[in-house]
């Protein structure tokens, strides 16, 4: 395969993950979640072949010292592009798993609050909890059972 050929494909790859990332965005910024996992296998995908030719490019430069320059141009605008793009969808995830993370917090303290305590016994022999059916239930009884 030639250097050129090399080239055209991983700017192909770059246009696949750059609309990826995009309509990620997308559902991202509109709180679309079925939208966000649908685009995920395609993510994943994408990134990893376009990480694998890049480390080929990283490991081998002068692949890309043989190509035509308005090629070299067009890579270098598509690398600029798809890395605005990814320094956006990790701030928008970051921000996304944030949110998610004190929602949760919020429902775990709501239902720790919800939830009573053991409580104590008071001089009536009841629970201090307030409601009413903890004052039958947390009654106390102490049975004499020497004979």
């Amino acid at each position: 395969m030639s250097s050129e050929s090399k080239v055209n494909d991983i700017m192909l790859i770059i246009e696949r993950l750059s609309d990826v990332l995009e309509r990620e965005n997308t559902a991202l910024k509109d709180r679309k979640i079925e939208d966000f996992h649908a685009l995920l296998d395609d993510k994943v995908t994408l990134s990893r072949v376009y990480e694998t030719r890049m480390h080929y490019y990283n490991e081998n430069p002068e692949e890309l010292t043989n190509i035509a320059p308005e090629l070299s141009d067009k890579l270098r605008t598509k690398g600029a592009n798809i890395s605005k793009l990814l320094q956006e969808n990790a701030a928008m995830l970051k921000v996304a798993i944030e949110a998610n993370r004190k929602v949760v917090d919020m429902i775990a303290a709501a239902v720790k609050s919800a939830t009573p305590g053991p409580g104590t016994y008071g001089s009536n022999g009841v629970t201090d909890i307030p409601d009413h059916k903890s004052q039958v239930r947390g009654m106390a009884l102490s049975f004499d059972q020497t004979l």
